[in-house]
């Protein structure tokens, strides 16, 4: 039915007069627009129930280019299909309401456009009417959203009740405190933990592989970090609940590990990208977590672009794998590139402002670009020891932590007018979250070093069946999935016909 391989002499030419393809063009140019304008005019402008500052223009141009690359990429991969008009309709839908989500502020209209995504998402979803095997992960995923949209419902309902009015902007110019502030500061990151595949509502996410290869790309790298655009969107309030930051942590850390767990021992190219995708999503909530809202929309615009790319091409053929590390070699080298880090980093801190020794996310993300460190030289002069390799090595240990740390003052100076003077939180709560996700990537550092020895053993074997099959959260899921919206007549005949 789709084609993986498109020759570039037979070009449709629905490419340059189909209408549609107005829309997704107009958001990008909108966005690139909005960027240019909040580059100008760094202070907030509010108009009509939106709000255009740098992390909404930001985030309205991630979604407005993944959309239009997706779009351009459906033109061809669905060249023939008599449902393309409908499907094309169906993307515009999905993309404008996300570009409308990021941009809203008015608390109703950012509701409609949460609730909209939502739904475009589920039709592309269910799109391809001969895979049955769609319609379980889609089901699941609807129900999860729409258990966000009640938590997201409540939180705006307590906003207007307490706070009598319905701009977000305007909730958080008043500074909101108290046992009511911490509650809306709960129940929105608990909606973002569901619309970002975060742990148990997560397996839905690797499953949604039986659509297109656009819905794929345009999901894992702009529908998905609607929940964390949710969380950057009301970062003043999040800031001061240290219950709402150690939740985000403590859920991203435990996403993060399992998801990059599941992703190594995947076969499949897709679901390895999916799998990445969950583990990503969790990282971005455990910079939330530990308050470094400014790194995180960092990240998220740069891994959205970065999946979008890898599931377009998606088609390609995969690198060879390269043959396994003795642990101890792995070991020996991460140690050795993470300390030959630590006094590039600490320069780095000093001539750039960031301050890994006072606050404990950027602790927590300084301890991560070591390791990093760490595997670039195991990556590198793992297998293969020359002089040339070495060289590289010894480079990147000179310019990451410098590149960090920079791309981090960069992206804090950029964002401030956006969340305005940043209070740095240093209490027991802030750093028991910037703690944990600092042990569970160590532990995923010396997993990974010891995976050769555990494929050996009777534990390790079945840690890899575990990890294949996503830890069984899926099949959990299934469970009550079924009992609440039970497959019916017209779904059984079409698993039986397939």
């Amino acid at each position: 039915m789709y084609t993986e391989t498109f020759d570039q002499k037979q070009l449709p030419s629905l490419g340059r007069t189909h209408p549609l393809g107005l829309v997704p063009l107009a958001l990008f140019m909108t966005a690139a627009l909005l960027v240019a304008v909040t580059i100008n005019q760094p202070q907030p402008i509010c108009f009509a129930g939106l709000i255009m500052d740098r992390l909404t223009a930001a985030l309205a141009l991630l979604v407005g280019g993944v959309g239009l690359a997706c779009y351009r990429f459906s033109l061809r991969h669905l060249d023939g299909d008599p449902g393309q008009p409908r499907f094309l309709r169906l993307l515009n839908l999905t993309v404008a309401s996300a570009f409308l989500l990021m941009l809203a502020s008015n608390i109703i209209l950012l509701f409609a456009a949460w609730t909209l995504t939502s739904y475009g998402l589920h039709g592309l979803l269910t799109y391809c009417t001969d895979r049955p095997e769609r319609l379980r992960p889609a089901r699941k995923k609807f129900l999860i959203s729409r258990l966000g949209d009640l938590m997201l419902l409540a939180a705006f309902g307590l906003i207007f009740i307490e706070w009598n009015t319905l701009d977000a902007h305007d909730f958080l110019g008043a500074n909101p405190t108290g046992p009511m502030a911490t509650t809306v500061a709960l129940l929105l990151a608990g909606a973002a933990l569901t619309k970002s595949a975060q742990v148990p509502f997560h397996s839905w996410l690797p499953e949604t592989l039986e659509s297109p290869t656009p819905v794929s790309a345009m999901m894992h790298a702009g529908i998905i970090n609607a929940g964390g655009a949710l969380v950057l969107r009301f970062a003043p309030l999040m800031a001061q609940v240290p219950a709402a930051l150690l939740l985000l942590s403590l859920v991203g850390t435990l996403t993060a590990v399992l998801g990059a767990v599941a992703m190594w021992s995947q076969v499949k190219v897709k679901r390895t990208l999916a799998w990445s995708t969950v583990s990503q999503m969790g990282f971005t909530m455990i910079q939330c977590g530990v308050a470094a809202f400014s790194a995180a929309a960092l990240h998220m615009i740069g891994h959205g672009f970065y999946k979008a790319f890898r599931f377009l091409r998606a088609g390609d053929t995969p690198l060879a794998s390269s043959k396994p590390i003795p642990p101890v070699r792995t070991l020996t080298l991460t140690l050795l590139g993470s300390a030959l880090s630590i006094p590039v980093l600490m320069y780095g801190s000093r001539i750039t402002g960031f301050e890994p020794l006072a606050h404990p996310g950027e602790m927590a993300l300084s301890v991560i670009v070591l390791l990093s460190v760490g595997q670039t030289w195991v990556g590198l002069v793992g297998n293969v020891f020359s002089a040339g390799r070495l060289s590289i090595a010894f480079l990147l240990t000179l310019v990451v932590p410098l590149a960090a740390c920079g791309l981090y003052h960069a992206a804090d100076t950029y964002f401030a007018p956006v969340w305005g003077e940043r209070a740095i939180a240093t209490g027991p709560v802030a750093w028991i979250a910037a703690v944990v996700p600092v042990l569970g990537f160590v532990g995923l550092t010396v997993l990974n070093a010891t995976l050769p020895i555990l494929g050996r053993v009777a534990g390790g074997r079945a840690l890899y069946v575990y990890a294949l099959n996503g830890f069984y959260f899926g099949a959990m899921a299934d469970r009550v999935v079924d009992a609440v919206w039970p497959m019916g007549s017209d779904a059984n005949k079409e698993i039986a016909r397939a």
